[in-house]
């Protein structure tokens, strides 16, 4: 599988007195055998997430996953 991340960083503003914000980002994952595949969003921690996850202020790394039906795995990151 091929991963195509966001451009790092992703930056967001946060509303004044807020300590974190919303973030609506995408990945893609496509197969040369599969097709379009579906990107897995964690954190370093191994939390799933998903766009519109609200972080926290700072830097925070998601990491992207993409298996095809072989079982073949591949791995990318961007940072928000």
């Amino acid at each position: 599988p091929v991963i195509t991340v966001p451009n790092n960083p992703i930056a967001v503003d946060n509303s004044a007195g807020q300590c974190d914000a919303a973030v609506i980002f995408s990945a893609s994952a496509n197969d040369n055998c599969n097709g379009d595949l579906e990107p897995v969003y964690t954190l370093a921690d191994g939390t799933p997430i998903s766009s519109g996850y609200t972080f926290p202020n700072g830097g925070t790394v998601v990491t992207v996953t993409a298996t095809d039906a072989a079982g073949n795995t591949a791995t990318s990151s961007f940072i928000v």
